[in-house]
């Protein structure tokens, strides 16, 4: 069991362990915002049902509590640096429910802007993948992992893979 704070409420949110449970998510896109701290100010009601959590448990959370515990932390370290360029990342994902529960998407984060071109948060919109890169994709994130890539679940949720200041999936 994980528990993360809510930033917003400063409650305590738990999120069940992996249950070995999973499926490729399918329906409509899930939308998460995200101030420049990465914590969660605007989710979708899809994404809301599909994460199993309130909005009001949702809404203050670090976006982090929704990465699967074994996602190489490589992947979000990539997105970062291309999110701190001002570009768009694009990924298949491995997220987890409050349950427990494993999802697989794709996603989209991109940096949102203010008027003078710093960052001030970010979106991201998961959708479906197309089920035949699954095993594809699995096989990538092993041997990602064999070479050494830590996990999410060997990092603080929250802590900052680039340095002081920088990203911090």
């Amino acid at each position: 069991m994980d528990t993360y704070v809510n930033s917003k409420t400063g409650e305590n949110i738990v999120r069940q362990n992996a249950q070995g449970e999973e499926y490729i998510y399918v329906g409509k896109p899930l939308i998460l915002e995200t101030d420049a701290s990465r914590n969660i100010t605007y989710a979708n009601k899809r994404f809301v049902e599909a994460s199993g959590y309130t909005k009001e448990e949702v809404i203050g959370a670090p976006h982090c509590m929704h990465m699967h515990p074994d996602m190489p932390a490589v992947i979000f370290e990539n997105a970062c640096k291309m999110n701190e360029e001002g570009k768009t990342w694009h990924g298949v994902v491995h997220n987890i429910n409050k349950e427990g529960i494993s999802y697989w998407t794709e996603m989209l984060i991109q940096p949102k802007l203010n008027e003078l071109g710093k960052i001030i948060g970010y979106m991201a919109t998961r959708r479906e993948m197309d089920a035949d890169q699954l095993e594809d994709v699995k096989a990538e994130y092993k041997r990602l992992k064999e070479e050494g890539s830590k996990t999410v679940q060997s990092q603080f949720c929250g802590e900052l893979y680039l340095g002081e200041g920088t990203c911090g999936f």
